[in-house]
């Protein structure tokens, strides 16, 4: 059994993360104008980009919408400009909260 229609979560991160997720939004629209699957795709800020915006690495409300989101595709978090937060607020907790209240153990590369 194939699935038709998928519910996407996008977490772009920092760095160089919102450049690689431009050509992956290409390709999900690709799929979502030329084939019969139909992608809903929703993005939100995890990492330094959160930190910047809301003074979180992720935000309740981001890890609400990946526990109802069939794939979560995260990009690269951290770097220099983040390495003098308190340890809590560092862009890599982020990763590992959402690690957490996902139940997932490793993400894949």
């Amino acid at each position: 059994m194939s699935i038709k229609n998928g519910k996407i979560l996008i977490l772009p991160g920092d760095g160089i993360g919102p450049e690689i997720n431009k050509a992956l939004l290409k390709l999900i629209n690709y799929v979502n104008n030329y084939t019969s699957y139909n992608l809903d795709i929703e993005e939100e800020l995890i990492g330094g980009a959160s930190y910047d915006k809301f003074k979180l690495p992720i935000t309740d409300q981001v890890l609400e919408k990946a526990k109802n989101a069939d794939a979560v595709i995260l990009g690269s978090v951290g770097g220099p400009k983040y390495d003098s937060l308190p340890f809590k607020l560092k862009p890599e907790r982020g990763l590992l909260k959402l690690r957490k209240e996902l139940d997932l153990y490793a993400n894949i590369r």
